[in-house]
């Protein structure tokens, strides 16, 4: 009898980066990376939920990302600023 090869997923490769954030949103995401704990029974990392945060905005296209963008705006209209000015 033949048998059939298991298919394993392939795991994504991952880079490392470092990210500024307020007290205010350490406090945000810590408490996000709680509730994803206690939602699916196991420890989910703060980067865990920054993953999904990306994945769901690209899924729900254009309006989630001008919505994010415009967050992004009153961020640079409050004065915070990262990087150079094109």
């Amino acid at each position: 009898m033949a048998r059939t090869k298991k298919l394993t997923p392939e795991k994504p490769q991952f880079s490392i980066h470092s990210v500024t954030l307020t007290t205010e949103e350490v406090g945000a995401l810590e408490q996000l990376s709680r509730d994803a704990s206690d939602f699916l029974g196991r420890s989910i990392s703060s980067s865990a939920v920054i993953r999904a945060l990306l994945r769901q905005v690209v899924k729900q296209g254009p309006p989630a990302a001008d919505a994010l963008f415009i967050e992004v705006e009153r961020e640079l209209k409050a004065g915070v600023r990262w990087g150079k000015q094109q």
